[in-house]
């Protein structure tokens, strides 16, 4: 069967599934995606797409998606700024980092922001199954999935896009259930901004019309960022604290207020935090316990007709800000990989894998090296004076600057000659380097200013 009329089947919903999903479709495949959850419209907390996830966006229907997200995101950012715990400003940079990045750049809230894309998806012919879980993967010529219903979907590709929970490891992949608590835990929230909070002088500061705040504080073992968009209206936040709670078989949990400004005090942070907590609705706080997944030697069933994507395969922590963006990369390489193949299923798979896996390995290590940067940072020290970009974000250009299409396009035809040669070794030696890595000149960044740290 050739590429242009393949059936891909795509269990899960998210942002790498419908980025599979819609870069298939507009290739002319049929994309079906089958998602457990009947809507996404309580997806209630905040996500962002640095460039190189946002670059995908801006290219669907001639920018017209990335224009209805930016409505709804932040657009009016200016500064990234860093503080200790207490408030002291210790580095700031610019929010967009360069001008072709405004419309690459999308931060705000999850549930809108996934309906917009959703919405594009079924637009263009996607087809959706919503409220139906999967819970069983069948590999072979006509590899499928069977619905918690009963449903068997049946197509020459299926993507396991459905988490880091993704009962495809364990039947397609054959591994072990190896979930384990990364030591670590969020509290996150979101709400919309009254004229209530313009009049409490600690959030005055937050309600603010005229510009959009995305700021970040840090102390031992725990750091806390706040978002603000939509003029002044809209807040979110994420406190990342200390947890060794057991992984069972539910990992997001009610939040209790109390808890989070326990944390806040044991951090010293300062007022206006408090503030920010006390005044989020009870019903809109999540704890959500930060799963860790080792490393995983491929990616691809044994017929290499059902590949793991995104958290499925890589389960990025959210201190890369990649785990977005890197999910939206598989999806868009192995769209162009399964055009490219003609209708060779096993072989666009086999590409797509050596395209991704160290790439998206690399900045998946780096959610621990950047969390344990943060929490473990010695105010006292000269390393801090000497570098202060030890507490912002990581954004190398190498990472920001990617063009996964078009590396996929570029590479797709080497990759394919070694499939096809038989070339042997570990999936680190066959696949693409990642193209640069985490040290700190690459945290350096255009017009950044350095605060005297105290």
């Amino acid at each position: 069967m050739g590429a242009d009329k393949s059936k891909v089947i795509i269990v899960g919903g998210g942002f790498g599934g419908l980025t599979a999903a819609i870069e298939c479709q507009i290739r002319g495949m049929q994309a079906t995606i089958v998602e457990t959850y009947p809507t996404s419209a309580t997806y209630g907390d905040i996500i962002d797409f640095f460039p190189n996830g946002g670059r995908i966006i801006e290219r669907w229907d001639n920018g017209r998606v990335g224009r209805e997200l930016m409505k709804q995101c932040i657009n009016q950012g200016d500064k990234f700024q860093y503080f200790k715990a207490d408030g002291t400003l210790v580095w700031e940079e610019d929010w967009v980092l360069e001008p072709h990045h405004f419309w690459r750049q999308y931060a705000g809230h999850r549930g809108q922001m996934h309906e917009a894309i959703v919405n594009y998806a079924k637009s263009i012919g996607v087809e959706f199954k919503f409220g139906d879980k999967v819970v069983t993967y069948e590999d072979g010529d006509q590899p499928s999935v069977v619905t918690a219903s009963g449903v068997r979907y049946t197509g020459d590709i299926v993507l396991a896009a459905d988490g880091p929970r993704s009962i495809a490891r364990q039947q397609v992949l054959g591994l072990p259930d190896t979930r384990v608590n990364s030591g670590y835990a969020i509290y996150r929230a979101y709400y919309q901004l009254t004229e209530k909070h313009r009049e409490n002088p600690l959030l005055a500061d937050f309600c603010d019309p005229t510009t959009d705040h995305t700021k970040l504080w840090v102390a031992k073992d725990l750091h806390m960022i706040i978002y603000t968009w939509n003029h002044g209206k809209d807040l979110g936040w994420v406190l990342t604290h200390k947890d060794d709670t057991d992984i069972g078989d539910s990992w997001s949990f009610k939040g209790h207020i109390e808890d989070v400004l326990a944390y806040l005090k044991e951090g010293e942070f300062e007022e206006k935090l408090f503030e920010v907590v006390k005044h989020t609705p009870p019903a809109n706080l999540i704890d959500y316990k930060l799963v860790w997944r080792d490393a995983i030697p491929t990616w691809l069933s044994p017929s290499a007709r059902i590949a793991v994507i995104g958290d499925a395969a890589h389960c990025h922590l959210p201190t890369s800000a990649q785990g977005g963006a890197q999910a939206m990369e598989d999806g868009v390489a192995i769209a162009v990989a399964l055009q490219r193949a003609k209708g060779d299923v096993p072989l666009a798979l086999r590409v797509f894998e050596r395209i991704r896996f160290n790439r998206s390995h690399v900045t998946y290590m780096a959610s621990i090296s950047t969390r344990d940067g943060y929490h473990n940072v010695n105010w006292d020290g000269e390393e801090i004076r000497k570098n202060p970009q030890l507490v912002n974000l990581p954004r190398p250009e190498w990472v920001i600057e990617h063009d996964a299409e078009e590396n996929a396009e570029t590479h797709f035809d080497h990759l394919a000659e070694d499939v096809k040669s038989g070339r042997q070794g570990p999936i680190e030696e066959l696949a693409l380097p990642a193209g640069g890595d985490y040290g700190l000149d690459s945290r350096l960044t255009r017009n950044a200013k350095a605060q005297t740290v105290r």
